[in-house]
């Protein structure tokens, strides 16, 4: 990290960028310095041994701890830090960081502070380093003002490379060296060492995205492996598709008003595009805020045939150390909702509000309908809402009317199909 302070290793509220250290790992105790652990294995065996922890790193719990704890034994480095997102729109990166022990840098408020005062100096900021380069700098290389800030933390200078996976996600790893007398600048044997480890940090990165990603989207077909009748599109941060389900493509081969475009979805409707283009950006807005309660928005389209779709557009829930827009970011249920399938369960969280909002019922005429598709008579449902028979019978003659159903085996069927049984 270096210039710009990376987050604390204690949980912070609300920021997704901390991270907690590792277990010890016994390079702590009896742990000769960096020149003396170096002139015992030779240079290409800390190369070796970093390669592999590089690789290691791929399954750890907090990903790259373990490297980032042995480069700073490696160089006697006040700090070590692997930033896995940046971005000016967060309240901090998301960042796995290894600090020498008898360090109480408070490394939150120093990224608040650089944030707030001195990322208009180009040199400090993440961007201004690409894939494959190496800088180092510190407190005579910026302006007075930040020089003071760097020497406040007892920052004597600052390696930093970057490096990237092609899907987009681009990474750094910035090493700090506290001041000492005498000095000890950065050798070319350090660079050369940073430079023999960047094909293997961009090689890890590639497969940890790929690991990220296909998680994600195991994690969203199992909450639906009980609603294989639905159709699901997964989308990055920018609503292009990233994969779409067997069921999805079935409905769109089915109904000319709907496709696939480009990696984007599009409506024949120009209106119901605008109103389905609304509900994916207000989906990736939500998941930016890191746990808004957001159960995602409705947007009905009439197809062919009088056959009616619904889109479920819903944020996927965020991964704490993989983020950015090449993410996955919003999953689109897709529902031919008047059609007939064979009926499944209802569970009991099925929603009346969903079941309100995507049939237009009152929220009365929405609980009848849960409780008629779960199975219940007139007279159980009218005896778990308190209300009497009569009033049931004519909320379900309401409901069979709006929805142009004969009767409880057809609402059965729809709610079945429905969003109303997602979690």
């Amino acid at each position: 990290m270096a210039a710009k302070p990376a987050v604390a290793l204690r949980p912070v509220p609300g920021c997704a960028g901390s991270a907690q250290p590792a277990p010890a790992t016994g390079w702590e105790t009896s742990l000769p310095t960096a020149h003396a652990l170096l002139a015992q294995v030779g240079p290409g065996d800390v190369l070796s041994e970093l390669i592999g922890l590089v690789y290691e790193g791929l399954n750890e719990a907090t990903p790259w701890y373990s490297f980032a704890e042995r480069l700073r034994h490696l160089w006697a480095a006040l700090n070590v830090t692997v930033t896995l997102h940046h971005s000016d729109d967060l309240p901090c990166d998301v960042q796995v960081m290894s600090v020498d022990e008898d360090d109480d840098t408070d490394w939150l408020l120093a990224e608040q502070i650089h944030r707030e005062r001195f990322t208009h100096i180009e040199l400090v900021r993440p961007e201004s380093v690409l894939p494959g380069d190496v800088i180092v700098f510190g407190p005579t290389d910026v302006e007075p003002d930040c020089a003071a800030f760097l020497d406040s933390l007892n920052i004597a200078s600052c390696l930093r490379t970057c490096f990237a996976e092609p899907g987009g996600m681009r990474c750094w790893v910035d090493v700090i060296r506290a001041r000492k007398t005498p000095e000890h600048p950065f050798s070319s044997a350090d660079l050369e060492l940073i430079r023999g480890l960047l094909p293997h940090l961009t090689r890890a990165l590639g497969l940890y995205a790929r690991i990220k990603r296909q998680e994600a989207e195991k994690s969203i077909y199992e909450g639906s492996l009980d609603h294989l009748v639905l159709g699901c599109l997964v989308l990055d941060g920018d609503a292009k598709v990233i994969c779409v389900n067997r069921a999805a493509r079935t409905i769109f081969d089915k109904y000319p008003g709907i496709e696939l475009n480009h990696e984007r979805v599009q409506l024949q409707d120009r209106m119901m595009q605008r109103v389905l283009e609304k509900a994916m950006a207000n989906a990736i807005a939500s998941r930016m805020q890191h746990g808004a309660d957001c159960h995602g928005e409705l947007v009905r389209l009439h197809a062919q045939d009088g056959v009616l779709l619904g889109m479920l557009v819903t944020p996927v829930p965020v991964a704490p150390y993989y983020q950015g827009k090449h993410v996955p970011s919003v999953i689109i249920y897709l529902s031919e909702l008047t059609e007939s399938f064979a009926a499944l369960q209802v569970s009991k969280s099925a929603s009346p509000d969903l079941i309100a909002q995507l049939f237009d019922l009152t929220r009365q005429e929405a609980k009848l309908a849960a409780l008629l598709a779960a199975g219940r008579t007139i007279s159980e449902a009218a005896e778990q809402m308190g209300i009497a028979v009569t009033a049931v019978r004519n909320y379900s003659k309401n409901i069979y009317a709006k929805l142009g159903i004969k009767g409880q085996t057809d609402l059965v069927r729809i709610v079945c199909k429905s969003f109303a049984l997602l979690r």
